[in-house]
């Protein structure tokens, strides 16, 4: 029986052994590193070909990690601040997240990352000058106590429009019945 029992443990011993070293290993810290410093090269420099009017291009944060059957998933979020033509400036926070696939290289020292997918999930902007807005592009008034009260446009497209005499407009409340009204009676 003693026989039995150590050639079981031999080779559950054995198969444990085999797996050790046949299964893929983590992947360290050096790559995690490469593959940031990588991106936020990447992500400056696309920023600064198709929009070559931005400064300070920041990367506020970039981490990885370790997704299994050779991926790493990169989480980033940078900003930048861009100028338009009235030298007014913006700034721009961008959140993202990209997908990189470890590919067979020809040097089996070098690890060889693909970019599989690229996703901005969140674009928040910050206007630093503020910008005076008008109806019909006029320009506003010095005084403002002297400018005639203008009914906002509905929101709603469904909503009736205000009346012109100052009136208030019928309000309607959800689930209520509307009033009836009579249908024109046609001639026979």
């Amino acid at each position: 029986m003693m026989k039995i029992l150590s050639l079981i443990v031999f080779v559950i011993l054995l198969s444990w052994t085999w797996h050790v070293v046949h299964s893929s290993s983590p992947i360290d810290f050096e790559t995690h590193s490469d593959i940031q410093s990588k991106m936020k090269e990447l992500i400056e420099s696309t920023i600064k070909s198709r929009k070559p009017d931005t400064k300070s291009v920041e990367i506020i944060k970039i981490w990885t990690q370790d997704m299994g059957d050779r991926k790493i998933q990169a989480d980033f979020t940078y900003r930048f601040i861009e100028t338009n033509a009235q030298n007014e400036s913006t700034e721009r926070v961008i959140d993202g997240q990209a997908i990189l696939f470890r590919d067979v290289s020809d040097n089996p020292s070098l690890d060889q990352w693909t970019v599989q997918s690229l996703v901005t999930k969140g674009d928040s902007i910050s206007f630093n000058e503020g910008s005076t807005v008008s109806p019909d592009n006029q320009t506003p008034d010095e005084n403002p106590s002297t400018t005639q009260s203008q009914n906002p446009p509905s929101e709603n497209p469904m909503t009736p429009p205000l009346p012109a005499d100052g009136a208030s407009a019928p309000r309607y409340v959800p689930g209520a019945q509307e009033p009836k009204q009579e249908a024109p009676k046609a001639a026979h």
